[in-house]
């Protein structure tokens, strides 16, 4: 009886685990990650980087997703082995009222018109379609590979995975935006972005992440939303330079 009770996955528990991932996260962005820039070098800053997101994203979120796998949607082994169709003609279970366009049917299209987004807005800021001076290609080694990976296993992987068997599909993607939204707060308080800055960053936060939340539920699989993650990055940290 104590076993089974150990192995449930309860709301209690998910709001303790996501209490201590932001709090040790927004710690990591705000006081850690100022000591390491002032005293490493650029490659091994990356080097600590990609470790501390090891440790405190990828490695938990699966011993986790493995602990309570009588409770996920979808298990660890399945969400890498699945051979995903995107183009199978299949909706989320609940259809919401609130948007015109079918995203849940046509989530790839959605998803190039975000991706267009981001060489436009630059062009219409900068006047011309140019790579951004602060882009470094070694730099890419965190945000495009190990953030695509990272932040796609603890959200899509771990987070929506549990929530899905928890609440109406659309409850759980909305929750999950949300929650992906939080976490990018901590590096935008540490580079002093302004409300503007910070409202229009949310809007792209929270609908590229439900872009991904409906790609891992109609494909079943971990890599698609990775690499389309991936894209994203890499298009950010191209035309404007973030990191």
């Amino acid at each position: 009886m104590f076993n089974e009770e150990k192995k449930k996955l309860t709301w209690k528990k998910i709001s303790i685990y996501c209490l201590i991932f932001y709090i040790l996260w927004s710690i990591r962005e705000l006081f850690i990650r100022p000591i390491f820039l002032d005293s490493l070098d650029e490659i091994l800053f990356q080097v600590m980087e990609s470790i501390i997101k090891i440790s405190i994203w990828t490695l938990p979120a699966i011993i986790l997703i493995k602990h309570y796998k009588n409770d996920m949607w979808i298990n660890l082994k399945e969400m890498f082995v699945n051979k995903p169709n995107l183009f199978e003609k299949k909706s989320l279970e609940i259809k919401p009222k609130w948007y015109k366009f079918n995203i849940e049917k046509d989530p790839l299209f959605i998803y190039l018109l975000f991706l267009l987004i981001i060489p436009l807005r630059a062009f219409i800021l900068f006047k011309e379609f140019t790579i951004h001076p602060s882009f470094q290609l070694i730099k890419l080694i965190e945000i495009v590979l190990f953030v695509g990976i990272t932040e796609e296993i603890v959200f899509r992987g771990w987070l929506l995975n549990a929530l899905l068997n928890k609440m109406k599909q659309w409850s759980a993607i909305l929750l999950n935006s949300l929650l992906f939204l939080f976490v990018h707060f901590p590096i935008w308080i540490y580079f002093e972005y302004d409300i503007f800055t910070i409202l229009s960053n949310s809007l792209g936060v929270f609908g590229i992440s439900i872009i991904l939340c409906i790609l891992f539920i109609k494909s079943k699989s971990i890599i698609i939303p990775i690499v389309f993650h991936m894209t994203w990055n890499l298009l950010l940290s191209l035309f404007w330079g973030i990191y």
